[in-house]
């Protein structure tokens, strides 16, 4: 009789712990899924804020040919990705902004 009672005490603490592991599994996966949210969004904003360096920069050295990032290695270290046609498209709207600051 007391062998039963030992096997049903047995059971239920496994069981618990089970049941905990599996709640404690779920909350982490929730988080990770944030967090590749988060880190998607950041990645946005990073490649916004690069465009929009780019423009001010090439604004401010009146040529865009002249402007570089002037960051060093720093600028590589961090670089994300784009589409090239991205860039070349922010690099003619700069150019046609500096032309027509130079023609006023």
């Amino acid at each position: 009789m007391t062998v039963w009672i030992f096997l049903i005490v047995i059971v239920s603490v496994v069981g618990g712990l089970i049941i905990e592991y599996q709640k404690n599994k779920m909350a982490m996966m929730g988080k990770s899924r944030q967090n590749e949210e988060e880190v998607e969004d950041l990645r946005k904003l990073v490649n916004s804020l690069k465009g929009r360096i780019e423009n001010l920069e090439a604004i401010a050295a009146g040529n865009p040919d002249e402007f570089s990032t002037g960051a060093g290695r720093g600028m590589e270290e961090i670089e994300i990705e784009e589409e090239l046609s991205l860039k070349q498209e922010n690099k003619q709207q700069v150019a046609d902004i500096a032309d027509k600051r130079r023609e006023k």
